[in-house]
């Protein structure tokens, strides 16, 4: 069990917070945690991306934790300003409500959708219900200078573009996700570190309660662009197989080791001495089952 743990926090690990020690013996203390992932509906398809953090939670799945997706569709609406040069394009409701619809099937590939400790939320059934004075208290417990660190933010300054006022609530109603679920973890890709801290300190404030975050390595080409929808070179869910296999085979040798480590549950080190075409096919084929 100790080994099985070991490697759910390295495997794919960027960082965990506070540190990975204290979240280790948690688990192989046989506690049975809560953790959660969000998701928001910005497009109507999955991809290589997320399949990260949902090889991940299928990990934890199978060792009996409570497993929460949680479908964003209020944050969707104000849209994630992480990574964004501009602020993004405001989403209908029922533009987002389009993108969901098919998420499940997606998701249900990897995560075992029969057993009892997966289930599916949404965001906007709590965050609708918040009241001017609710809002006042919650943003109470954050600052400007704070959420204005944000590099993103710091580039567009610079370069005399605009910071909107909701972009910074989208971390303030990410953290607000966080308390109201009462999770003990949450998990994203490195690049959500800023939003998923902004909930751990929330948590301490609300609730006096140690929340840990769990950060994924990102899938990124050898120009250190994320591979994503946003950059036109994602590999999606929905893929037909052969076009899955054909994307793969293309991608730079370089992409070999983090394609396994990410993506798959093989070591790369038992191909070691296989060509690099040869374990780009098997990487390929692993992705294919998906």
């Amino acid at each position: 069990m100790e080994k099985e743990i070991e490697e759910l926090l390295t495997r794919g690990v960027e960082r965990v917070y506070p540190d990975k020690s204290t979240l280790g013996k948690v688990l192989i203390s046989g506690k049975k945690i809560r953790l959660y992932y969000g998701i928001d509906p910005t497009g109507d398809t999955l991809h290589l991306g997320h399949l990260v953090q949902l090889l991940k939670l299928r990990k934890f799945q199978d060792l009996g934790h409570e497993v929460i997706i949680l479908i964003g569709d209020f944050t969707a609406r104000i849209g994630d300003p992480t990574d964004k040069q501009a602020a993004r394009k405001p989403l209908t409701h029922k533009q987002i409500s389009e993108n969901a619809s098919g998420y499940k099937k997606q998701i249900g590939k990897i995560l075992d959708l029969k057993k009892s400790n997966v289930r599916f939320m949404r965001n906007e059934k709590w965050t609708n219900k918040l009241t001017p004075e609710d809002m006042l208290e919650l943003a109470s417990h954050f600052t400007v200078s704070n959420l204005l660190t944000r590099d993103m933010f710091q580039e567009r300054i610079k370069a005399g573009r605009e910071v909107y006022v909701h972009e910074f609530l989208y971390p303030i109603f990410q953290a607000y996700d966080a308390v109201t679920m009462d999770v003990d973890l949450q998990i994203g890709g490195n690049d959500q570190m800023f939003n998923m801290l902004a909930g751990r300190d929330l948590m301490k404030r609300k609730k006096h309660k140690e929340m840990f975050v769990l950060t994924t390595k990102l899938l990124i080409d050898p120009t250190g662009k994320k591979m994503g929808k946003t950059e036109g070179n994602m590999i999606t869910l929905n893929d037909r197989a052969d076009d899955m296999f054909g994307k793969v085979m293309s991608w730079p040798d370089t992409m070999i080791p983090l394609g396994f480590e990410i993506c798959t549950s093989l070591n790369l080190s038992d191909f070691a001495k296989e060509k690099p075409r040869d374990q780009k096919m098997k990487l390929a084929h692993e992705v294919v089952k998906i």
